[in-house]
């Protein structure tokens, strides 16, 4: 990846050669993303801009095939690395990711309407086909439908964060090694930005505002917070990467259970700042 990295670097012909051939590949978009990323961070919105008009293309004409998934992410991760840029905060690029995703998401809604009837007509008939005979299936289409659009809107904003996490961390790997890894693992969330998203989400509960929907996005600053919280304190206590790799093992077999204590962690560290009271390894 490294020398990938540096072959964006090389110039906006190169920067724009990798950008394009990964978005015209399948499921390598991302790669594509985190390109436009790294020359927004680096050279500024002006070159970040100059390579995704002509990431545009393929992205545009995957999105006119029915698959607008590449453009989604790819523009997401600009205006994501832009924030990042200006900011300099990421904890206030996690906050700016909410409007995107939610536009990303009802951008999906539209595109993808057809597809997700299909989906739930399919998941109906193969609950109706596993039942007994003798067992009534009911489905509450609608919910499934807002659930579905919750998944689409909130992986697609993960991986635009993903894709800027990656492009910061080609970014410091080239001009300043180590300084992705201490900017991750001391990244929490502000009280108030907590506090603001907890009275969201309370309010889009009370007021059934697709509570099912925009719940899984709104998740994400906290999930998010969380890695880095979890990150942060084993390297703080120098634990190794057994220990990490044991996470991520937790996370595949128990992954629900794993992400709710995660945002119940960094939702507490936003308060209390967890990783100030863990003590050094000496």
């Amino acid at each position: 990846m490294r020398a990938l990295a540096e072959l964006v670097m090389k110039g906006r012909k190169q920067a724009a050669f990798v950008a394009v051939i990964a978005a015209l590949l399948p499921l390598l978009y991302w790669v594509s993303a985190a390109t436009v990323a790294l020359v927004t961070l680096r050279k500024g919105p002006g070159d970040g801009a100059g390579v995704l008009l002509w990431v545009l293309l393929p992205a545009g004409a995957w999105a006119y095939s029915g698959d607008p998934t590449p453009l989604a992410v790819i523009t997401g991760a600009y205006l994501l690395a832009v924030a990042l840029r200006e900011t300099v905060s990421w904890a206030k690029v996690l906050m700016i990711a909410l409007p995107i995703g939610a536009l990303a998401g009802l951008g999906l809604e539209t595109v993808l309407d057809g597809v997700l009837g299909q989906v739930i007509e399919a998941t109906e008939k193969f609950l109706s086909q596993s039942a007994a005979p003798s067992a009534e299936v009911s489905l509450d289409r609608e919910r499934l439908r807002l659930l579905l659009l919750g998944g689409l809107g909130s992986v697609h904003t993960a991986i635009m964060l993903l894709s800027l996490i990656m492009a910061r961390s080609w970014q410091s790997g080239l001009y300043n090694p180590g300084g992705f890894r201490q900017e991750f693992h001391q990244l929490k969330l502000p009280p108030s930005f907590s506090g603001a998203l907890l009275l969201v989400v309370l309010l889009s509960y009370q007021l059934e505002l697709d509570f099912m929907r925009w719940l899984p996005l709104l998740l994400l600053p906290w999930i998010f917070a969380g890695f880095a919280l979890v990150h942060g304190s084993l390297a703080k206590r120098d634990l190794g990467r057994s220990w990490l790799v044991a996470f991520y093992m937790a996370i595949i077999f128990v992954g629900p259970y794993v992400i709710t204590l995660l945002v119940l962690a960094a939702l507490i560290d936003s308060f209390v700042d967890i990783r100030a009271r863990i003590p050094v390894k000496n």
